[in-house]
C-alpha cells in the first residue's frame, strides 16, 4: 500500500496485558475475531500453506506495544478496540487513546481547504500566492510561466520538494512556521522551493502542506489548530482530536507513547511536536478518524453537509495525478479501485505508524499503532479487515518462487547506493535502505526478486559477461535506477 523504509531491530520482549475491551462493555462485533487472528503478509507464495499470523502474534514479533482499530461497515463504525499497552509498563489501550496520525493528518487538512473553497475564499486553480501575505513561493525560472495553485498544494503536484516533515522536542526548540518554510534555525530542514515545473509531474510533499498551514491560518485570522477545530473537528464530532501541539499534560499523559523500531526507546507524546501541523501534528483515536471517514463517504452520496457539499467531497475523492496508472491522488488522499467500489485511503510514518481506508460506498477501516514496525503491522491489519469482509482490493498478491542455486547470489553482493545486498547462508538479503533490517529477497527468476511484506522488487542488471552492474529497485511509488559501487 505504501513504501516504507524499515531501521535497524534490537533484541526485545515486553509483558502483555490483555488485549483492550471494546469501551462501553459491548459485545465482540462478529468479525471481530476474524480479523484479529487472519494477519498476512503482502505476498502469498504460491504452493506454500499460508494459515495466516494472529495480530498479538504480530504485535509481539514487530515490536509494537499498542494499536487502535476502527472499523467501518455501511457508513457506521461496526467495532472498535484497544489492544494492549499505551506504554510499556502501562495501562491497556483503550478506544479513547490518543496516537499520532503523523501523515493521516494531511486529509483532514484538506477537507478544512475544500471548505474554504466552498465558501468562496480561496480557488484552487488561483495563484496561492494571491492569498498568501507573510510568505510568497519564490519565483524562479520553474514558476515564471505556471504559479503554484492551490488544487495542486493538495495533490502533489506543485513542484516543491519532498522535504519540511520532522518532528521537534519542545526542551530543544521548535521552529515557527515562517523559520521551516525559509529553512532557518532552529528548523533542520531546506528552504521551501520549486523544484520543477508545477503540474507536470506528482511528487509527495509535505512542504506544500506547510504552505497550506499558513494559508488557513491567514485566512480565517486565527491559529491553525483552532482554525482546524471549527472547520473540521467539532463539526464532524471529532471532540477527541486536536491538532495543538505540544499536547497539554493531561492529554499527554493519556496519550500512547511511540517507540523505535526496536521497542526499547520511548518518545513521550509531550516531547513530539510536528510544526508541520498540516502535514502530519493530528492527535487522534481511531473512532473519531473513523468519523471522519464516514463523513466523507455520506457526503459523497449526498448524505450529510457538515462540512463539504457533495461537490467538494466528490472533488477531494476524484483521482488525478499519481506515480503510476493504478496509484493515483485526488485532494488530499490518495485513490484507487475501480468503480463502482473506488477507495480513498491515505497512511502515516513518523514515530507513529497508521493508515486508513475509506470506500464511498460505506466500508472502511483505521488502524493507529505505537510505532515500533507499526507500519507493516497495519498494513497486516486493513489486509485481514479486507479479507474478512469482503473487499475487492487490499487482499495478498500472490508470487510463484523459483529456485536459485545459492552459490548464484554472490555476484549480487555490494551496495547500490540506498540498497545493500548481502548472502546469509541459502538466502538473499537486502538492506533498504542501507543500515536498516535486512529482509530477504525472493526470487522470481534468476535476476527478478521481491520482498515479501512491502510492494517492492529488486531486478538485477546482468552484463554479457555475467557481470552485475546494477539494479532496478521498483516500488508502488517509484522506480529508480542503482549503480553497483565498485
Amino acid at each position: 500500500m505504501r513504501t516504507r523504509f524499515w531501521f535497524v531491530l534490537a533484541a526485545f520482549l515486553f509483558l502483555r496485558n490483555a488485549p483492550g475491551q471494546i469501551s462501553g462493555g459491548q459485545s465482540p462485533a462478529p468479525n471481530e475475531k476474524a480479523v484479529e487472528e487472519n494477519l498476512h503478509f503482502l505476498t502469498v507464495i504460491k504452493g506454500r500453506p499460508d494459515p495466516g499470523m494472529s495480530l498479538a502474534d504480530q504485535m509481539s514479533r514487530l515490536h509494537v506495544p499498542g494499536v487502535s482499530i476502527a472499523v467501518i461497515r455501511d457508513k457506521r463504525i461496526d467495532w472498535s478496540k484497544g489492544y494492549d499497552v499505551v506504554r510499556l509498563g502501562g495501562a491497556p489501550v483503550s478506544t479513547s487513546t490518543l496516537f499520532s496520525a503523523a501523515s493521516m493528518s494531511k486529509p483532514v487538512t484538506a477537507m478544512a481547504i475544500l471548505r474554504l473553497v466552498q465558501e468562496g475564499k480561496i480557488d484552487l486553480d488561483v495563484d496561492v500566492n494571491t492569498y498568501l501575505k507573510a510568505w510568497k513561493i519564490s519565483a524562479n525560472e520553474y514558476t515564471k510561466d505556471h504559479p503554484v495553485t492551490v488544487r495542486e498544494l493538495l495533490s502533489h503536484t506543485s513542484g516543491i520538494g519532498t522535504h519540511n516533515g520532522m518532528i521537534y522536542n519542545p526542551a530543544t526548540g521548535v521552529p515557527s512556521i515562517l523559520e521551516i518554510l525559509n529553512g532557518k534555525p532552529p528548523a533542520t530542514t531546506p528552504p521551501v522551493r520549486v523544484e520543477w515545473e508545477p503540474g507536470t509531474k506528482y511528487a509527495y510533499a509535505n512542504g506544500g502542506y506547510l504552505i497550506l498551514e499558513l494559508l488557513i491560518s491567514e485566512l480565517t485570522g486565527k491559529p491553525f489548530a483552532e482554525a482546524m477545530k471549527e472547520l473540521v473537528l467539532t463539526p464532524i464530532g471529532m471532540n477527541n482530536s486536536t491538532f495543538k501541539a505540544p499536547l497539554s499534560p493531561e492529554e499527554a499523559a493519556t496519550a500512547a507513547t511511540a517507540y523505535d523500531e526496536g521497542g526499547t526507546n520511548g518518545y513521550a507524546p509531550a516531547q513530539i511536536v510536528e510544526p508541520n501541523a498540516a502535514a502530519g501534528g493530528l492527535w487522534t483515536t481511531a473512532i473519531d478518524y473513523a468519523k471522519f471517514i464516514i463523513e466523507l463517504e455520506k457526503e459523497y452520496d449526498g448524505e450529510s453537509h457538515r462540512v463539504l457539499n457533495q461537490k467538494m467531497a466528490r472533488a477531494m475523492v476524484t483521482a488525478g495525478m499519481g506515480p503510476s496508472d493504478s496509484i493515483r491522488w485526488g485532494l488530499g488522499v490518495r485513490v484507487g479501485g475501480t468503480q463502482p467500489n473506488i477507495y480513498f485511503e491515505h497512511g502515516g510514518s513518523a514515530v507513529y505508524q497508521c493508515d486508513m481506508v475509506g470506500y464511498p460506498s460505506g466500508n472502511g477501516v483505521v488502524v493507529l499503532t505505537s510505532g515500533g514496525e507499526g507500519g507493516p503491522l497495519s498494513d497486516q491489519i486493513v489486509r485481514s479487515v479486507a479479507q474478512t469482509y469482503d473487499w475487492p482490493d487490499f487482499k495478498p498478491v500472490e508470487h510463484i518462487v523459483v529456485p536459485v542455486e545459492p552459490s548464484k547470489f554472490d555476484r549480487y553482493v555490494g551496495t547500490y547506493d540506498f540498497i545493500k545486498v548481502t548472502q546469509d547462508g541459502s538466502h538473499l538479503m537486502a538492506e533498504i535502505p542501507l543500515g536498516s533490517k535486512a529482509q530477504e529477497l525472493f526470487p522470481e527468476s534468476n535476476t527478478q526478486y521481491f520482498l515479501r511484506d512491502a510492494p517492492t522488487r529488486v531486478i538485477f542488471d546482468v552484463n554479457t559477461e555475467g557481470k552485475v552492474t546494477g539494479l532496478e529497485f521498483i516500488t508502488t511509488y517509484v522506480h529508480w535506477h542503482r549503480d553497483k559501487k565498485p
